[in-house]
Order: structure tokens, then sequence, then C-alpha cells
């Protein structure tokens, strides 16, 4: 809080001194002081007495701002998301709920921490934990939902509740919230494209849809990924999608561009290949798993390259940035662990192989941080 400076500065304008200040409020010229200093805090029994004495509200008086801006959002995100490796998860999930409590009308920031929940829900403290705080940040969602005047932001809102909806395998509500059919898709982004060109902004149309391209081709990866799941009975369909997947990864360079995306969908295919007993599939994905890993530096932000090369503004406005919704560092040892406490791989044969793939994991997550190639 700056309510030192603030008091300071009415103090002036009013043109009073700080002893006079103080025989006003009831305290001693060394307690204005240290106010102003930043040193302590006024009682907050004094904090109506202050502000009716400078004429302004007592949230003025704490320089309180009930909305805040993407950079804001993003800075306080962050701070919560690395105070998970440095604190209690008793203490972020107070000092989250607190900031829940304060910006309860600022819909972008209510929605970013119903995600932070949800993306966070393993490191947070308690019993139960997925139904707990999955119905705490769906109850934020319907909040967003329900008091937001943003068709965008209560779009966001309402397909999260229906995520929040499913995770809590309430699929009836999730499905009544989404619809059973898929809707047509109708890409506003060359709409927006088109009218930035035609009012002479041919730079800003280029952002708009190389974000969108970024976004569609991630998004596209992430279908893929989910789609595989389905097809475990279709063993020539499977595999014609694990390829695809991967020559699409391959073509936009999602080695370097996104490799948590990319990682996903191999651990995907990896898994969807050991329920199929498909050893040697599953060995050689895992071997190009392992690569990818290995030459990926953590924690992993995201970014354009060549191609996507007028995108690293449009990420830096969004709500969170360019940061990952999750801890990339504790996404690798998600990673790792995921293969190496898969049952399944017990019973492979090739387990000298397995094993030496095994020990290279192992020595990644030992080493933490970066690893190199």
């Amino acid at each position: 809080m700056n309510i030192g400076t603030i008091i300071m500065e009415k103090r002036k304008e009013k043109q009073v001194t700080q002893q006079e200040l103080a025989n006003f409020v009831g305290v001693s010229k060394a307690s204005v002081s240290k106010w102003e200093t930043g040193q302590t805090y006024p009682d907050i029994t004094l904090l109506p007495l202050l502000a009716a004495y400078f004429d302004i509200t007592i949230d003025s008086l704490l320089t309180y701002e009930p909305q805040l801006d993407n950079h804001e959002i993003q800075r306080i995100y962050g701070m919560l998301k690395n105070s998970l490796e440095t604190k209690s998860a008793d203490d972020v999930l107070a000092t989250t709920r607190s900031f829940i409590r304060r910006y309860y009308s600022c819909y972008p920031f209510i929605l970013q921490m119903g995600l932070f929940l949800l993306n966070h829900v393993d490191l947070l403290p308690g019993e139960d934990k997925i139904t707990r705080y999955t119905k705490e940040a769906r109850e934020l969602f319907i909040h967003v939902r329900t008091q937001s005047k943003d068709p965008e932001l209560i779009t966001r809102a309402l397909k999260y509740e229906a995520y929040s909806s499913l995770t809590l395998q309430e699929f009836d509500q999730a499905l009544e919230i989404l619809g059973e059919q898929v809707p047509v898709i109708f890409p506003v982004e060359s709409l927006i494209a088109m009218a930035q060109q035609q009012k002479g902004e041919p730079q800003q149309a280029q952002i708009t849809l190389q974000s969108a391209i970024y976004q569609y081709t991630t998004v596209f990866l992430s279908f893929l990924s989910n789609y595989l799941q389905l097809l475990l009975q279709q063993p020539e369909k499977y595999n014609e999608t694990v390829q695809r997947g991967r020559g699409f990864a391959k073509l936009f360079h999602f080695e370097t561009l996104h490799p948590v995306a990319f990682m996903n969908f191999q651990l995907s295919a990896i898994f969807g290949y050991t329920q199929m007993q498909n050893e040697s599939s599953a060995i050689e994905l895992l071997g190009e798993f392992l690569e990818i890993i290995k030459q990926t530096v953590f924690p992993v932000d995201l970014h354009g390259d060549d191609y996507f090369d007028r995108i690293d503004e449009w990420l830096e406005n969004l709500e969170i940035g360019n940061q990952l919704p999750r801890n990339s560092s504790v996404l690798k040892e998600d990673f790792i662990d995921l293969v190496i406490d898969h049952p399944l791989f017990e019973n492979f044969s090739n387990q000298q192989e397995l094993n030496r793939i095994y020990d290279e994991l192992k020595a990644i997550k030992a080493k933490g941080g970066t690893a190199d190639a």
C-alpha cells in the first residue's frame, strides 16, 4: 500500500503540518511521520477519520483500484505461481483468496484466479483437492458469467464452467452448458485483419492473423492428443493420426515453438501405444520425447519464432502474458513422473532401452532447471 505517500500528499495539499494532523486524529506527531515514511500504517479504526479529514474515500486513501490491467494480472498470477515453490500451500491459498476478495469486480482477474485454482489443484492444501478447488473455481466462473458485461469474457467463463463440471463428472451439466452439436466456426480474426488492412494498418493485420494461426495450430495439436484416446480400438487410424500429428508438429517447429504442447501430444501417443501393447512404437516415441525434454530450457515461456515473428507483442498483452498457466518446471517433473511411474512399461521386453531412457529422465529431474542436450 502507498497510504503513507497519499497521507503526505493530501496533508500538503491541505497545507497542514504533521502536528496538526496528529492533533486531529489523536496520535503523536511521530506516528504521522512514521506513516508518511512507510515505517508503520495507521490503525484500521483511523482510516474513516483520515478519509473524512482529507475528503476522499477510504479506497482512495489506500490507493485501491477495483480494476486491474493485464500487466497487473500477469504480475499477480506469476507471483502466486512462483510462490508455490517458496511458500506453504496454505499461505498461497490464503493470498489467492485475499486477492479474489479485493478484486471481486475485476472479472478478467477473477477468471484467471479460477484458472489458477484449476491449474494448481494438486499443489494446494487439504483433502479431496480436485472436488474442493474445482467447485471453488466454478463459482468464480459463474460469478464472471453472471456479472460481467463483456460478451467474450462471458463466453470464456461459460466454457470454463463446463470444463469444471466435466472434471466433477457432472457430464449432463457440461453438455447442457455446451450443447451436443459442434457449432459452426466463424473465425472473427479474418474480419478484424480485413478491417485493419482497409484502414491502412497492414502490420497490425499481420499480428492479428499470426496470433490466430498460432493459437489454432496449438489447439489443433491438442485436438489430436484427445482424439487419439478414442482410437485405441482402431490401430490403423491411431497410427495414422500419430504420424500426421508428428508431421504437423515438425512443420510448425513445435519442438522449439511450444515444446510443452508437443510433449503433451507425444505422451498421449505413447500411453496409447502402451495400452495397445505396441511396444516398438511406444519406445520409439519415448526416445523422441526424451530428446525434446533434453533440449528444452526450463522454465518455458510462450514466444514466437522466425515464422511467427509478429506475436510476441500480442502474447505480452494477454491477461497472464507469455507465461504458461502452470509453472513449467513443475510440468517437467510431472512429465517425467508420468513416464517413470507408468505401470504398463513394466511388461515391456526391451527393458534395457527403457532403463536407459529412465536413467536419463531421472538425471534431468534431479538436475532441475535447465536440461542441456
